[in-house]
């Protein structure tokens, strides 16, 4: 079984991702993996050996912060801190790489004061506490918590200890209510959380009733985020919000951050960094940390500013924006319709990317069509691209080319792993057998 999963162990340290196990000591009434399609095979991991991880270390980049508790292609997600040994791997880690950041994603259930202590003493560090919520009545609800009081005290144990640590919950006001979500978001801003996510709850055809978010609660959960925003001067984020352009537009700012000491606000448009213009959110956040004490262009009600952040390069500028578009794909697309000579592409995007696709590629003038991909295979609220399915990319495909000739068919990568296979197994090259068109993943 080893050799079976092993390789995606390789591909996610690749991407900085190191997983540990797919334990979980809690039972999440909104996990996604208890809602997958039949055809949906995934690798629950044991919790591995050091020995295994040892092996792994060298693929992780030491310049760029390394996740641990994320989901990574194929592999189900775990509570890292029910790993037996996890304390000696993280200070394993520190050995190896004494500068790199190290960012936890954990519940904070079994955080307790001696934990703490230690991972204190392992900085720089990071962590990400899915707390869902801040009440013993919500989390029983939510997570069939039976001991509610231990992550609530786990991260008052981080602010004891000035660990930084983000906080998340997942949105179900219609089984908790709107009061419970507010009481978690002001719980963690009053113990010094940096951000704040607000997760719209993702649920499949599959799921019990009760769990399906009613979707028209979640304009108010977006007007409460900006909202607490403004009060508590600090980003509340709700995710998904695809924005409806791509101005680099910021949406909140982090306290104690290079941004916020120089005075950067939330709604703030950065036009250069550095000389450069910048194009969409994504360019002006990746450009302002790649930089050293990067020079700010930026409008505030009509004026314009000129602001330097003293940071590090690499450093984390401190502001924050919704995610649009990485102009780097934008570049990518170009490269793939000349190599293929593509006078009539066709680019496959999932619902949640369709409106900014189009955009782009109105934005960076690139002529191809776009064509939104139903997931049939997951049904319920998915519409994220990387759970799409040969099938939908197919069934979407052979509709659009039913009307027109198209010479080029491009698929967003986030649906297939490093095989170029998706979550069924099936492979993008049979798509392009079946159509009888060339596919390109971009």
């Amino acid at each position: 079984m080893v050799a079976d999963y092993y390789p995606y162990l390789l591909e996610a340290c690749r991407e900085n991702v190191l997983p540990l196990t797919s334990r979980c000591n809690l039972g999440c009434v909104f996990c996604s993996n208890k809602q997958n399609p039949a055809q949906i095979f995934t690798y629950k991991l044991p919790a591995l050996p050091q020995t295994t991880i040892r092996q792994l270390i060298p693929l992780l980049n030491p310049q760029e912060k390394v996740i641990i508790g994320e989901s990574a292609t194929k592999l189900d997600e775990g509570e890292p801190f029910t790993h037996p040994e996890i304390l000696s791997v993280l200070k394993m880690l520190r050995a190896a790489l004494p500068k790199t950041m190290l960012a936890i994603t954990t519940n904070g259930t079994l955080l307790t004061e001696k934990v703490i202590r230690e991972l204190a003493a392992l900085t720089p560090l990071e962590l990400t506490v899915s707390l869902n919520s801040a009440t013993p009545q919500g989390r029983r609800i939510l997570m069939h918590d039976e001991a509610p009081n231990r992550a609530l005290q786990a991260v008052d144990g981080l602010a004891r200890h000035d660990l930084p640590f983000h906080g998340s919950l997942v949105a179900m006001p219609h089984l908790v209510g709107f009061e419970d979500i507010k009481e978690t978001v002001f719980f963690l801003a009053r113990h010094g959380a940096l951000t704040i996510r607000i997760f719209l709850p993702g649920y499949t055809k599959f799921a019990p009733e009760k769990l399906k978010f009613p979707l028209q609660l979640w304009e108010q959960i977006v007007f409460y985020a900006q909202e607490w925003s403004n009060l508590l001067d600090l980003p509340v984020i709700p995710e998904p919000l695809i924005p409806d352009n791509l101005e680099p537009c910021i949406w909140g700012v982090i306290p104690d951050s290079p941004a916020k000491r120089a005075g950067l606000q939330a709604d703030d448009l950065i036009k250069e960094v550095d000389g450069r213009v910048v194009r969409t959110r994504v360019e002006a956040f990746m450009v302002a940390k790649s930089a050293h004490n990067p020079n700010l262009t930026l409008t505030r009600k009509s004026q314009e500013l000129s602001l330097q952040l003293k940071k590090e390069r690499g450093q984390s500028p401190g502001f924050v924006v919704l995610y649009d578009f990485d102009p780097r794909r934008a570049v990518q697309v170009q490269a793939q319709i000349r190599r293929h000579q593509a006078i009539k592409p066709l680019l496959l995007t999932s619902e949640f990317g369709t409106v900014m696709v189009q955009k782009v590629l109105q934005h960076y003038a690139i002529q191809a069509e776009v064509k939104t991909v139903l997931n049939c295979l997951f049904g319920g609220s998915i519409r994220a691209a990387g759970l799409l399915s040969v099938d939908d990319f197919h069934r979407a495909a052979k509709a659009a080319l039913s009307q027109k000739a198209y010479d080029l068919l491009l698929v967003p990568r986030e649906a297939f792993d490093h095989r170029g296979r998706d979550l069924t197994g099936q492979s993008v090259d049979s798509l392009a057998a079946a159509l009888k068109v060339p596919v390109a993943l971009v």
